[in-house]
């Protein structure tokens, strides 16, 4: 689906610090939806799943990359949309 980065140590399930917040943003280069996809597959790993987020885990990992850094939330129909355009590209 998307690449996939290197783990990062999130460290906890419902919460993301500005540290943590940056590294995803810093490892992904900037690229929001990078991150929030790394974030998710990281959050999902700890709780023990192997599975690929889907939309709906990856919108809430961009929820929290954005409310640690202080930014709106993001709009979960735009992020679907976002993600459609990506894996067709």
């Amino acid at each position: 689906m998307m690449k996939r980065l290197a783990a990062l140590s999130v460290k906890s399930l419902s919460t993301l610090s500005l540290d943590e917040a940056r590294a995803y943003m810093d490892a992904a280069s900037g690229d929001e939806l990078t991150a929030a996809y790394a974030l998710a597959c990281d959050r999902n790993r700890l709780d023990g799943s192997v599975s690929e987020p889907d939309a709906t885990e990856v919108h809430h990992a961009l929820f929290l990359l954005c409310r640690a850094r202080g930014l709106p939330a993001p709009s979960f129909d735009q992020l679907r949309r976002d993600l459609k355009h990506r894996i067709a590209a």
